[in-house]
């Protein structure tokens, strides 16, 4: 059993400093395997990389392509068995996704793995993160691009990397969206829990290695919807809108929305709302979407639908073929 593990950094590549302060220091990489190896024997045989080393709030488009490209170097393997990456919470949920739609076609399990504390602090759940995406491996559970992580809650969750949730304010805790999460692992025995039914393409792409995306995705306009909100400018450089709603799939309805989607629709810029669920009651604003040309997305995560049109637009895809379609499992129905 062959594991390639690469780092990049994040809680779970970083040590704390007498005086408090966190940063990542590449040494934290050994201690990770030496804690496997101490707590669970060396029952795999693991070889390392590091593309870059950061903490994961400092994430960039240049790291994520480098990590790509590391990626598909390493898949070029014929003796390996799956490919953990060790990467920081805060934006854990972006490079998953990408990943996710770019390699969601892998023919060997590629599992993303996170630490809510240092290791070296007794609380952190980085090890059992670990323990459990090489568990997911040895046991050939799925291939394609997934998370491993322990909630609060004390359970071990693999999730589809297309599916992650926002992350929660004041927690580490990782959620899929709608509880939809591929599977879970009850004292080392793995217990299958996707339920959805879905079509689609596994990949954005059928070749990897000319994954382009733009350093400032200026072209893709996110908005999260709050109360007296002003909405931005569509600029010549906006190629779409991807809108929030409110929990029930709802959005303010009023002056100020109805000027910017006219903007939006005189320049020829699609606007998708998010946040709908099929076969739900809906609200009397939900009912008046249609008239402003809004364009409603199946049930998916915010962010990796952000991803997904990040992708689009770098690479010259048809945005709105790519976004009515369910890619690497992302839509859940």
């Amino acid at each position: 059993m062959n594991i390639h593990i690469v780092f990049t950094g994040g809680t779970i590549g970083s040590l704390q400093s007498s005086e408090g302060i966190i940063s990542a220091k590449e040494s934290a990489a050994s201690l990770l395997l030496d804690m496997y190896n101490e707590n669970y024997g060396s029952d795999c045989g693991f070889t390392v990389s590091s593309p870059y080393y950061i903490l994961s709030e400092n994430l960039s488009a240049d790291n994520i392509l480098s990590l790509i490209s590391e990626i598909n170097s390493i898949k070029k393997r014929n003796d390996l068995s799956g490919i953990i990456i060790t990467h920081g919470t805060d934006t854990l949920q972006y490079s998953a996704a990408i990943l996710g739609y770019v390699f969601g076609a892998a023919g060997i399990p590629i599992l993303l793995v996170s630490s809510d504390y240092v290791l070296t602090d007794g609380r952190a759940n980085g090890l059992i993160n670990f323990k459990y995406a090489v568990e997911f491996i040895k046991g050939g559970y799925g291939t394609g691009v997934f998370v491993s992580y322990r909630n609060a809650d004390g359970i071990s969750v693999i999730h589809r990397a297309t599916r992650l949730d926002r992350p929660h304010a004041f927690s580490a805790d990782i959620t899929s969206i709608c509880g939809k999460y591929y599977g879970r692992f009850d004292n080392y025995k793995y217990i299958q829990c996707d339920d959805c039914i879905t079509t689609g393409m596994q990949s954005m792409f059928d070749n990897t290695d000319n994954i382009a995306l733009n350093g400032i995705s200026e072209e893709i306009t996110g908005i999260i919807p709050y109360v007296g909100m002003k909405y931005p400018e569509i600029t010549g450089n906006t190629a779409a809108v991807l809108h929030d709603s409110y929990h029930s799939g709802t959005i303010c309805i009023n002056s100020e929305f109805e000027k910017f989607v006219k903007s939006a629709m005189d320049k020829n810029v699609p606007v998708y709302l998010m946040g709908l669920c099929a076969g739900e009651a809906s609200y009397e604003t939900v009912c008046r979407y249609s008239d402003y040309g809004i364009k409603i997305l199946p049930p998916s995560a915010f962010i990796s639908q952000y991803c997904k049109l990040w992708l689009a637009v770098s690479n010259g895809l048809n945005i709105d073929e790519i976004m009515g379609i369910s890619v690497a499992y992302d839509h859940l129905h």
